[in-house]
């Protein structure tokens, strides 16, 4: 009884203060959130039915997040029939009330051309409207839009100020992108005390690529004090999220024993994880375990299958090895022919 009261009070309130429109906004965020708890099952049991119907009566009363989240009841098909004209048609009504999730939601199905035709303009002009509303994922992807020319006139100066302005708001993926451009310094100064501050800011904000990279900067002393420990302990967390090159370089760690006891088996173990995932060098260091027994017993069948996995992305070592397993017949049948066009492609693998 005492929180009905309460709650009396504040819409008593709200309407002597603001009148009666403040007072269907305060009751149609009320059956948002109520949308809200139903679709994530807070509180009460998941019933996208149920949260539907709320979100669909908040969004009748104008209010933009409803009609968000209407939209994307429609785009994924929750609960109800998928059906792209009704999500863009409900995601242009919260964007003109400046919703950014919405205006950068319509942005990017413009972008990506899925589900409706593509338009790089209209993509261009939504994401402009949501960057200017502070989001800062709009504002890396029309950095990327203007580094590329997609859609845009290229223009690598504007792209520079997009990333810089959506990596100080805490995107990571435009910080590691910044980290990349001062450690190359092709577009910006050369500065690898600044590459190294970008990787830890994206590291922290959950970029798996920057916890890689930020190892590689640590193990060989690029901007920052050489330390093998750290950089293994990055290169662990990486892999951990799925990093194939954070893979193979542990598998470095073990098979040179930096800050690690030396161990072909372990270097083995990560090499092929990485392997698995399509990393090249991790596929041409599998290729040499087995050619020569480093961790696995060896198989020179298995040597020539990953050497050729390899050499057909274009890793040269691969392909001089490849030569060499055709013309000496190492799991492979001997041919000159395809051991000199192997060679050949391979040219001075040093």
């Amino acid at each position: 009884m005492r929180k009905i009261f309460l709650t009396m009070v504040v819409l008593t309130l709200l309407l002597s203060a603001r009148g009666r429109v403040d007072a269907t906004l305060v009751s149609a965020k009320q059956l948002d959130k109520i949308g809200m708890n139903f679709a994530l099952g807070k509180g009460t049991k998941q019933n996208l039915k149920k949260s539907f119907y709320y979100f669909k009566r908040a969004s009748e009363m104008n209010y933009a997040p409803a009609q968000y989240h209407v939209g994307v009841a429609y785009e994924n098909g929750y609960w109800v029939k998928k059906d792209m004209k009704k999500a863009i048609s409900y995601y242009k009504k919260a964007a003109n009330q400046y919703h950014q999730d919405a205006e950068y939601t319509l942005a990017r199905l413009y972008d990506e051309g899925r589900n409706i035709k593509q338009d790089k303009r209209k993509a261009e002009y939504w994401y402009d409207k949501a960057a200017k509303h502070g989001d800062a994922y709009a504002k890396n992807a029309l950095g990327d839009m203007y580094k590329k020319g997609d859609g845009v006139k290229k223009d690598t100066a504007k792209a520079i100020r997009y990333y810089q302005t959506a990596a100080h708001k805490g995107n990571s993926d435009a910080q590691y992108k910044m980290a990349v451009l001062s450690q190359e310094g092709r577009v910006v100064a050369r500065d690898e005390k600044k590459a190294v501050s970008w990787y830890i800011g994206a590291a922290q904000n959950g970029s798996v690529e920057a916890q890689n990279e930020l190892g590689e900067m640590y193990q060989n002393g690029y901007g920052v004090a050489k330390d093998l420990k750290k950089a293994y302990s990055l290169y662990r967390e990486a892999a951990a999220h799925g990093s194939a090159k954070a893979m193979n370089n542990l598998g470095n760690m073990y098979i040179n024993g930096y800050a690690v006891k030396r161990d072909k088996v372990k270097a083995y173990e990560y090499y092929k994880k990485a392997a698995k995932l399509g990393d090249i060098e991790a596929q041409y260091h599998v290729a040499v375990a087995y050619a020569g027994g480093q961790g696995i017993k060896k198989n020179h069948q298995e040597a020539a299958k990953w050497f050729r996995k390899a050499a057909d992305k274009g890793v040269k070592k691969a392909q001089y090895a490849l030569g060499i397993a055709y013309e000496k017949g190492y799991g492979v049948k001997k041919d000159i022919y395809k051991a000199l066009e192997w060679y050949k492609k391979a040219g001075n693998p040093n």
